[in-house]
């Protein structure tokens, strides 16, 4: 199987160019932001002799890569970016889920257009001159917008490394912990509400969406009107014919506001997309892994549901089953190059050390498919910056489209999809 599953993803690497040649648009928001990245075993030391603040984030910090739990924390420490950005040693880099998309999307020749309502200067020289935004009624490069206003507060992001010990702690896994001292807003973006629909216009049935942001709107009111202001901009795409909309989770302060995410989105998306751990907070205990996919796609009126998780992915989906598994490794194949570079990139062939491990299990029931893949597996990648992101790229870019030739995509009978009623 370690043969069949390289093999294939040889074969996905071979169409990849075309992929990009035909792709349609993707228009991608809300949610840009600067980053500021650094490895968590550099930061410890400084975090354990500064501040109580400093002292009590580095103790949440490390308690969680002990036990390789990555995800999102909102810290109340108004001095905090003041004293991360003198003390420790970060960098700064793109931020935003669908930033992260459009960049990828933007390399491999894919036309994305990024809502970008704050576009003061580091943020738009970190977009790359290449990816394009809206303004005057056109799509125009980021490298041709003159810069406006002063940039948002960065998020803070500590990476750390399986294997790779400091402080007396040894993480089992490679993750990264995202660190907000403030609520960030969507990119309320009049130019990109203006343009949007009318490049989904241009290939109706095709194209793709995606929303995302409103984990780091905090609660309250804030949390209402963005969540008001994405289901009338997805309702504006949906009017024009696009192909697929989609939501990626990502983790909240609260259980509450999650559930008021869904609540209002439910129906204005068409795919959800999450990581594993996202989707055990989610899913009702005790349910097996596809029953549960199936749950939250009926109580979210999607057509797909999405789980990525380190060495796998599996999608539950009303539309063609093989096409959602070129999604899959697709989205696989992309975040697996990233994670062996260190950066976005354009892969060139698969990684030597990549392991190719048993999926979960293909069924069809009730109307929906269970499809899935393992992913190029590396056990101590160069970076886990950005992967759900590129993943999500990944898939959008083989379902806004239409589907490439039918030899050229792996049949479910290859690997054993089970049908039952």
């Amino acid at each position: 199987m370690q043969s069949t599953w390289r093999d294939s993803y040889a074969s996905l690497l071979g169409r990849l160019g075309l992929y990009g040649q035909r792709a349609k648009w993707t228009v991608c928001g809300l949610s840009v932001c600067v980053d500021a990245f650094a490895q968590l075993a550099a930061c410890e030391e400084r975090l354990r002799a500064g501040p109580a603040q400093a002292q009590s984030l580095g103790a949440e910090l490390c308690r969680r890569a002990a036990a390789g739990i990555g995800g999102e924390i909102r810290v109340d420490w108004a001095e905090g970016p003041q004293w991360v950005d003198a003390t420790l040693p970060v960098r700064a880099a793109l931020g935003g889920t669908s930033a992260h998309a459009a960049r990828l999307l933007t390399m491999l020749g894919a036309p994305a257009l990024l809502a970008l309502e704050h576009r003061g200067q580091q943020q738009l020289r970190l977009l790359g001159p290449d990816m394009l935004l809206a303004e005057h009624d056109g799509a125009v490069r980021a490298g041709d917008v003159v810069p406006r206003g002063a940039d948002r507060p960065r998020v803070y992001v500590f990476e750390f490394t399986a294997g790779e010990g400091f402080a007396g702690i040894t993480p089992p896994r490679s993750s990264r912990i995202i660190v907000r001292f403030h609520d960030l807003a969507l990119q309320y973006d009049v130019a990109f509400e203006r343009l949007s629909p009318r490049l989904i216009g241009t290939h109706p049935g095709f194209g793709a969406g995606i929303v995302s942001g409103f984990n780091a709107l905090g609660a309250g009111p804030a949390l209402e009107s963005g969540l008001l202001y994405a289901r009338q901009l997805a309702q504006s795409w949906t009017a024009e014919g696009i192909g697929v909309i989609h939501l990626e989770m990502a983790g909240y302060e609260t259980v509450e506001c999650r559930d008021t995410a869904l609540d209002r989105l439910a129906g204005a998306v068409t795919s959800v997309g999450m990581s594993l751990s996202e989707f055990q907070a989610l899913a009702p205990a005790g349910l097996r892994l596809a029953e549960g996919m199936r749950r939250i796609g009926e109580r979210l009126a999607v057509d797909r549901v999405c789980v990525h998780a380190d060495d796998w992915a599996m999608s539950a989906t009303r539309r063609d089953p093989a096409k959602e598994r070129e999604a899959l490794m697709m989205g696989c194949l992309l975040a697996g190059a990233r994670a062996a570079s260190g950066v976005l990139s354009v892969p060139q062939a698969l990684p030597e050390e990549a392991h190719f491990g048993t999926p979960p299990a293909e069924e069809t029931r009730d109307g929906w498919h269970i499809v899935s893949c393992p992913s190029p597996h590396l056990e101590r990648p160069r970076t886990t910056l950005g992967l759900g992101d590129t993943f999500m790229a990944g898939c959008l870019l083989v379902l806004g489209q239409e589907k490439l030739l039918e030899e050229h995509v792996p049949s479910r009978g290859s690997f054993g999809l089970v049908t039952q009623r």
